[in-house]
């Protein structure tokens, strides 16, 4: 499983003296019910064999013992039940990490001075943790939920006052009992809710999901307090014993229209405000330029997205387009294999919220584009 931590320790990474190779890959299996990984695997080798032995970084030897690392995690690591990977390796040197997931993640293999982000950071954006609250008036259960996946469960079982012995000669009056039931049901509420604020501030989700008869739904939320409420993006009927895989897979189609309501309302935004020339950047070096003057709310780009550029030697800014010199101080520009991995890596530096959307839905923007704070 991967996480936002994956990638913030991939950014902080120094940069060592050897080139790191990242690849990832699709791991799915077909219609046939194979996987196709190997092949492209076997194509970047068979490029890199053709490669002369003293290519600065691209040493044969070095390069068929990093593919030989890669083969090896395939072998003796990857779990089946995985759909994608992301693998990095130094060329010549010792470092190596890898991380396996449940969704597939498109074939790229790239050697460079850092290791690659971008594609991790577009996993992670396209899928949101969720928690979600299955419960009736004795009984709640909290499933986080992530990349598809069932991480954890929280399950409260309360006792409730039984029936047969309290209703009769000596026991609780109908009206009575029906008082004392009303109680019970907002204490095991109270106490469901306290469960809820606890498994939000400890597993931090970006939603929430409540599930069960209306009424109950109705009456539990109004013991969440305010913060955990405002989370709440869906609610609906559902068993508080259903399994949790029929749970995940009934709500997927409902989680997946809420995301995209959210990403619309985002391009909305954006185009409105880029045809009023306010708080918004369209087109590559407009939205460079703001990134790096820290002016960048959300970042908005095409997925797989990919576009050389140029840095100044000197001032380290970066450009989406070849220039005679840097405009800036006259230095010299170096190439940049991808300015899209640039940028993420700056919007991730300023905890600037990245957005990866259909190229066709940017492509009046040219392919990206930003809000700004100001």
């Amino acid at each position: 499983m991967i996480s936002q931590n994956d990638l913030e320790r991939l950014i902080r990474r120094e940069q060592g003296s050897h080139p790191v190779l990242s690849l990832f890959l699709d791991l799915s299996v077909n219609s046939n019910n194979q996987r196709t990984h190997q092949i492209f695997l076997n194509q970047k080798r068979a490029e890199f064999d053709e490669l002369q032995s003293d290519r600065a970084g691209h040493h044969v030897e070095e390069i068929g013992a990093a593919f030989a690392r890669v083969q090896e995690w395939l072998d003796d690591e990857f779990r089946e039940e995985n759909r994608g990977a992301a693998i990095y390796t130094e060329v010549g040197g010792a470092w190596f990490e890898a991380m396996q997931f449940p969704v597939p993640v498109p074939n790229r293999m790239v050697v460079a001075e850092k290791p690659v982000i971008a594609p991790l950071a577009q996993v992670l954006t396209a899928y949101q943790h969720h928690g979600v609250v299955l419960l009736d008036r004795e009984h709640v259960r909290i499933l986080s939920v992530y990349l598809g996946t069932l991480l954890d469960e929280i399950e409260v079982r309360k006792e409730p006052i039984d029936t047969a012995s309290h209703v009769q000669a000596g026991g609780y009056s109908q009206k009575r009992y029906q008082k004392r039931k009303a109680e019970e049901m907002r204490s095991f509420f109270k106490e469901f809710a306290e469960e809820v604020e606890r498994f939000v501030r400890r597993y931090k989700p970006e939603d929430l999901v409540v599930l069960g008869t209306e009424e109950n739904v109705a009456k539990f939320r109004e013991f969440l307090p305010e913060p955990v409420q405002q989370l709440v993006v869906y609610t609906g009927p559902a068993g508080v014993d259903e399994p949790a895989p029929e749970v995940m897979a009934r709500l997927e189609p409902h989680l997946r229209a809420h995301r995209e309501q959210e990403e619309q309302a985002t391009l909305e935004r954006l185009y409105e405000r880029s045809a009023q020339d306010y708080l918004a950047t369209a087109g590559f070096q407009a939205t460079l330029t703001a990134l790096q003057e820290g002016r960048v709310e959300t970042l908005v780009v095409a997925r797989d997205r990919q576009r050389e550029g140029t840095r100044c030697t000197q001032c380290g800014f970066v450009f989406s387009r070849a220039m005679p010199q840097c405009p800036y101080d006259g230095g010299e520009l170096a190439p940049v294999p991808d300015v899209v991995e640039e940028m993420v890596r700056i919007a991730q530096a300023q905890e600037a919220q990245v957005e990866f959307v259909d190229p066709n839905a940017v492509a009046e923007l040219r392919g990206v584009g930003a809000l700004l704070r100001f």
